[in-house]
């Protein structure tokens, strides 16, 4: 995360762009009813710790889980190794054991931000919801910006059939992360996500068919976006697209299959 700028009289298009996100952060905190808290910076990884990141990101999960222990055992206490511990579980789906892990990094002093993130997605794979969205939320009170977790945050109010809430975090995620070309794939989610709220709370299936379409556009291996597609243009009498939305999604699924990388 940029540090507070030191010379803000001379911004840059770049600093504007941050100072510009933080301010959306900040009515999307009050709009999902959190309360506004200041950021925490996220230090970055020392070059071992990168070299450990490497490992976990390459699926050497169970030789890098070794040597951040030996660190932690020989007195590193540093929450960015109990992060990367919790990293190398959550890779390998051991997920109540990486919400383990993320919790002490969480509760370190000073806490490494993301782990209160990956927490909250290894409590909701865990099927601790209440749980989950307590991380997400303190997740957006450290880093306001940070889209994703408003997904998490509207995910799990689509789950509950909060329907208000769920659009006002997935419309959040969606404008916090639209600007930045790294995050269109978040920003497909999202929308295909928003249609779900379109579709049952509104009940218009020819938005919710332009919303999955716009997404599965921005990202054509979201499989399951595709298949919801075909459901609804079933719904709507238009087989023939059905069927073609039916078969781009069996398409993207094997891609995605195929470049798994994770057992």
């Amino acid at each position: 995360m940029p540090t507070h700028s030191i010379t803000p009289l001379r911004l840059t298009i770049t600093r504007t762009w941050h100072i510009t996100k933080l301010v959306l952060a900040s009515l999307a905190l009050q709009a999902c009813g959190v309360e506004q808290e200041a950021p925490i910076p996220t230090p970055a990884l020392t070059d071992t710790q990168a070299g450990f990141y490497a490992m976990i990101q390459a699926g050497d999960t169970g030789p890098a889980r070794i040597r951040i222990r030996q660190r932690i055992d020989a007195g590193d206490l540093d929450s960015r190794l109990y992060f990367l511990m919790g990293l190398a579980h959550h890779w390998d789906r051991q997920y109540s054991m990486a919400a383990e892990w993320f919790a002490q990094a969480d509760q370190a002093d000073p806490p490494y931000p993301p782990a209160a993130h990956f927490m909250g997605w290894a409590l909701y794979h865990s099927g601790q919801p209440e749980e989950s969205h307590a991380a997400f939320l303190k997740h957006v009170r450290m880093v306001p910006d940070e889209g994703d977790s408003y997904f998490a945050l509207g995910v799990l109010a689509l789950e509950r059939g909060d329907f208000e809430q769920a659009s006002k975090a997935l419309h959040e995620a969606i404008e916090l992360q639209k600007d930045n070309p790294s995050r269109r794939t978040g920003v497909a989610k999202a929308t295909a996500r928003l249609s779900e709220v379109t579709e049952h709370r509104d009940g218009n299936l020819a938005l919710a068919c332009e919303q999955l379409a716009r997404a599965v556009a921005m990202d054509p291996d979201l499989y399951e976006a595709h298949f919801r597609l075909a459901r609804l243009l079933h719904r709507m009498q238009r087989p023939n697209a059905a069927e073609a939305a039916m078969r781009a999604g069996q398409e993207a699924q094997e891609r995605v299959d195929a470049g798994r990388k994770r057992p």
